[in-house]
């Protein structure tokens, strides 16, 4: 063995693989600290490792067969120590594959977005206080650090709810990373003993468990703020790199440094967690103290602002409350801090309800833009496009939102009724199902989810869903009044009436309760009855809730159209602004105004549609306007795009054309049946024997799920009336 040793070095070998070996050294070392600084993911640096693990093989059997030229024979001890060279080498990179494999199946198996090197959350600080109702304290400092953080445009920032569900669990910090889709994370706890804090807090690189960096804090409560300010910089230089300015700037905005403004405003974030009316109220009171204590006090400017939006969406107040609420105080953050990111959200969803579409869509693109790792302002820009007729639009945004807030059962379920509403429904389902599972104590995953069985036209597993909706929520008349519109449906009317007048008892006069009424009007033949209560709830526009309203405003139109009154029900959604007074082209653009975008409103009027023409000859001229206003809108080629080309097959006045449309294969769905119907009688084609024969087999449909219903009640404990 020692002339084959000598062989080694004659032919350079070892040097050869010393050199290798120091100069791959030393390229994995400039790699990480240039990946750190510029958050390249964790993928570079194992791709790099398989690569100069190959390479170093490669080198030790180049040199062998370069090092000595013209020796090039083997003999048996060299082929077997060259061969357990390259068996060692294939372990190697087995191994490393392997490793990076199992990690990377522990992230996709979470359904986690991987957020790259510069990412992290911020988990649950822990209160090692004596006084356990502390731990608001610990809590508020939590958020109000993540919400700093998430600030810093470099940096992705799991968002609180998924960050909060590992609160008070011992799960390894490695299943957290890979779940949350974050390469750190950021614990510690909070000790108050009277006007004293002791404060631990590190900074943990998931994938190894090391300590990035870590401090412990002995100080007087005062020195609160000055401690968040250093640990928010020391985690974002950690992550980025260098705190330039512009970063310290933005870590120190919106704060206050008086310690019971601050203590009101963490117990108004308790509050406003569990979001429902009395903690509402409670929040509204708490975010107000602190700013009687601290009137320059941003954070609690928009907190209070947030929870008057909170108050406006689950009913509490009406639209035209918040907005008169809200604008005075984003006046007074504007003031002080015009670019801020929530300040900009806020106003771009005022700006929607105004029906300001493209100053909305712009504000709130800038809130993106200004802090691009806050999930709720993607959330938001996505309702936004919903509002505006694109739920398509929305989708990616909703992708982003849940990347940086996986774990949050409400937002996979937002992304569930946007891929509904674009018609992608068993995406849409599994959405909802991921929800239910992480949360199936709430309502709305089974609302979703009846939604999602009504869209597919299973009017049966429809109710049950909804039925165990209101079961889980009985205050909520919603619920109610989705059962009744599904009853009727499916032709129960009795159920249907029981269920429309549940809801009225839950809050008498809602509109969700009449328009499931004007549904059932129509489905009944009570043309005059429809159109009355319809022309009633036009002017109920700002209370529109999931469709209720435009759908009972559609059943007037048809209504309208068969009792010659078509010209009461246009002349009162014009009063309202929700048609124009004409279809030319300067009435059209008087109604979509100096602030409106022409592209939502044409959406809007394509919703709208049967309340805009019908196939009567007197309609002819609102027909050819329509399309011409679709032609300049959307330019020459507006036929071949959805959802404006069956508008045009509607338009054309052509029979067979217009008699596909009701009878294609896509068509099948039972659900919407008498509006179906009316419409076809609209467009004069309701008599045609194809139209005909392709309803009553519907109809069909619809009977036998009648006489399955029952036993699904039965088997789920469900009654058909709402029994209390």
């Amino acid at each position: 063995m020692e002339s084959f040793f000598d062989r080694l070095w004659q032919r350079k070998i070892v040097q050869w693989a010393l050199a290798y070996l120091a100069g791959a050294f030393a390229l994995l070392q400039a790699t990480d600290i240039i990946g750190q600084r510029f958050g390249w993911p964790e993928q570079v640096i194992r791709v790099l490792i398989v690569a100069l693990a190959i390479g170093f093989f490669i080198v030790l059997v180049l040199a062998w067969y370069h090092g000595e030229r013209g020796a090039q024979r083997v003999s048996g001890t060299e082929l077997s120590v060259l061969a357990l060279l390259l068996a060692i080498g294939g372990g190697v990179l087995w191994r490393v594959g392997s490793t990076t494999h199992a990690t990377d199946s522990v992230s996709d198996s979470s359904g986690a977005s991987a957020l790259g090197a510069a990412s992290t959350a911020v988990l649950p600080f822990v209160n090692m206080s004596a006084d356990k109702a502390n731990e608001y304290f610990s809590d508020g400092m939590t958020e109000t650090l993540l919400n700093r953080l998430a600030q810093v445009p470099q940096l992705k920032v799991a968002a609180r709810t998924s960050s909060f569900s590992f609160k008070g669990t011992n799960t390894d910090v490695r299943r957290i990373a890979a779940q949350l889709g974050v390469a750190s994370l950021v614990e510690g706890s909070v000790q108050q003993a009277g006007d004293t804090l002791r404060i631990t807090a590190q900074l943990i690189r998931a994938a190894d468990g090391a300590h990035l960096w870590s401090r412990n804090y002995d100080r007087k409560a005062a020195d609160l703020f000055a401690i968040q300010d250093e640990i928010a910089g020391a985690v974002t230089e950690a992550l980025v790199g260098e705190l330039l300015p512009k970063t310290k700037e933005i870590l120190a905005k919106g704060g206050t440094k008086n310690l019971a403004a601050y203590d009101a405003y963490t117990r108004a974030l308790e509050q406003l967690s569990a979001n429902n009316f009395p903690s509402n109220i409670q929040a509204e009171a708490l975010m107000k103290q602190a700013l009687t204590l601290d009137t320059a006090y941003v954070d609690a400017m928009l907190g209070l602002v947030n929870t008057w939006l909170n108050m406006f969406r689950t009913g509490q107040i009406t639209l035209p409350e918040f907005q008169a609420r809200a604008t005075p105080v984003l006046d007074r953050v504007e003031a002080i801090d015009p670019g801020d990111a929530w300040l900009l959200m806020f106003r771009g969803e005022i700006a929607q309800s105004r029906g300001e579409d493209e100053l909305a869509l712009q504000l709130v693109k800038r809130a993106v833009a200004t802090a691009p790792g806050v999930a709720r302002l993607h959330n938001i820009l996505a309702d936004i496009y919903s509002q505006q007729e694109n739920d398509e639009a929305g989708l990616p945004e909703m992708d982003i939102a849940l990347a940086l807030n996986p774990l949050d059962a409400n937002l996979i379920r937002y992304r569930a009724s946007k891929l509904r509403w674009a018609g992608r429904l068993d995406e849409a389902r599994a959405a909802a199902l991921h929800a239910l599972e992480r949360d199936p104590k709430n309502s709305s995953n089974y609302w979703e989810l009846g939604q999602n069985e009504w869209a597919r036209g299973n009017l049966v597993e429809a109710i049950v869903w909804s039925a165990k909706a209101y079961w889980m929520d009985p205050i909520d008349p919603e619920s109610s009044a989705d059962v009744a519109g599904l009853y009727d449906e499916i032709g129960e009317p009795a159920a249907a009436d029981a269920w429309v007048a549940e809801s009225l008892r839950q809050a008498p006069g809602n509109l969700l309760a009449e328009g499931a009424g004007i549904a059932a009007d129509y489905a009944r033949g009570n043309r005059a009855a429809t159109v009355e209560r319809a022309l009633r709830i036009i002017p109920r526009r700002r209370e529109e809730h999931h469709d209720f309203w435009r759908r009972a405003v559609i059943f007037g139109c048809l209504a309208a159209d068969e009792l010659g009154r078509t010209a009461d029900m246009r002349a009162a959604l014009a009063d309202a602004g929700l048609l124009p007074r004409d279809l030319s082209p300067a009435g059209f653009d008087a109604w979509v105004g100096s602030v409106g975008s022409a592209q939502v409103k044409l959406r809007q009027l394509v919703g709208m549609r049967r309340c805009v023409f019908g196939a009567a000859p007197a309609d002819a001229p609102r027909r050819d306007q329509l399309r011409a206003i679709a032609a300049r809108v959307e330019g020459a080629a507006w036929e071949q795009r959805e959802p404006l080309r069956a508008l045009a097959v509607e338009l054309s006045g052509e029979r067979d054309g217009i008699v596909a449309t009701f009878t294609a294969p896509a068509n099948t769905v039972v659900t919407d049946l008498s509006l179906r119907e009316g419409a076809a009688r609209m467009l004069g084609v309701g008599d045609d024997p194809r139209v005909l024969a392709h309803f009553a087999e519907q109809r069909e449909q619809v009977a036998r799920m009648r006489s399955e219903l029952p036993q699904a009640l039965a088997k789920e404990n469900l009654s058909l009336l709402p029994q209390r």
